[in-house]
Parts: C-alpha cells; sequence; structure tokens
C-alpha cells in the first residue's frame, strides 16, 4: 500500500511540474497582459502544489522522484503553443493540459490508498484544480467571442 501512495504522489508531482512548465511557456508566448498574468499565477499554484506534494512525500520519508529539468535557454513551446501561436490557441492547449491534470487528482481521490492527511491535501489540491477549470473555460469563452471593434 505505501508503494501505491509513492506512486501515487509522484504522479500528482510530475503532474503538477508539467502543469508548471506548461503555463509559464504559454504565458512567454501569451501577447495578451492579462492573459500573460493569468498565466502566470496558475504556474505559481501549479509549482506550490508539487512543493506541497514534495513535502508529504518526504515526510513519508521518500525522495520526490527526479523530474527532467528543462534545457537552458529558450524551450521547446509545447504542442499549440509555437512562437506564432494566437492568445486563442495558447488558452486552449492551456485548457486541455489542465483538465488532463484534473482527471489525473480525479482518479487520485478515487483511490483508496492515501491517508486522511493526504486525502485532505490532494482534496485541497483538487478544488484549486476546479477553479482551473472553470477560469479556463471563462477563458475560452472570451477567446472564442468575435472581438467588437470600437
Amino acid at each position: 500500500m505505501a508503494k501505491k501512495k509513492i506512486l501515487l504522489l509522484n504522479a500528482l508531482i510530475a503532474a503538477s511540474r508539467e502543469g508548471e512548465l506548461g503555463c509559464r511557456r504559454a504565458a512567454t508566448a501569451a501577447a495578451n497582459p492579462h492573459l500573460k498574468s493569468v498565466l502566470t499565477s496558475r504556474a505559481n499554484a501549479f509549482a506550490q502544489a508539487a512543493y506541497e506534494l514534495q513535502a508529504c512525500l518526504l515526510e513519508l520519508g521518500e525522495v520526490p522522484e527526479a523530474l527532467p529539468q528543462p534545457a537552458p535557454g529558450p524551450a521547446p513551446a509545447p504542442q499549440g503553443i509555437g512562437k506564432h501561436s494566437s492568445d486563442r490557441s495558447i488558452v486552449q492547449a492551456i485548457s486541455k493540459r489542465e483538465h488532463a491534470v484534473q482527471r489525473r487528482y480525479a482518479r487520485a481521490l478515487r483511490t483508496h490508498v492515501l491517508g486522511s492527511r493526504l486525502r485532505a491535501v490532494v482534496r485541497r489540491q483538487y478544488r484549486g484544480v476546479q477553479l482551473n477549470h472553470e477560469l479556463f473555460r471563462v477563458l475560452r469563452q472570451q477567446y472564442r467571442a468575435p472581438q467588437e471593434r470600437p
């Protein structure tokens, strides 16, 4: 049971790190300052979640798995977030990734390997992921709507 708990925590840490890197890259590619700010904020939230999960893993006496670090210099943009992408395509690509993170957290909560303390941490983070989901749903609608001309 402990092995499954450790694997689950490592998977959630990896998902949080992927979310952080994806949001940071998207913030770099975004043209709209408000969107840049939102994406940077979400990247920081993902980083905090990963840090908190790593602390839980350390409390269990385990060292978090080594995560791939981004190469120095300009990072390759994730699919849908290219150098010439629009803010709309950036929002759509990040939204898809965010939905995958939401599913991963939901699966984690359905497992029976988490203790009460870890379940509370994961549940609280899942609520944050759900708020992200709602935020990106609103952003998708905003960027889907035709822009009014003054």
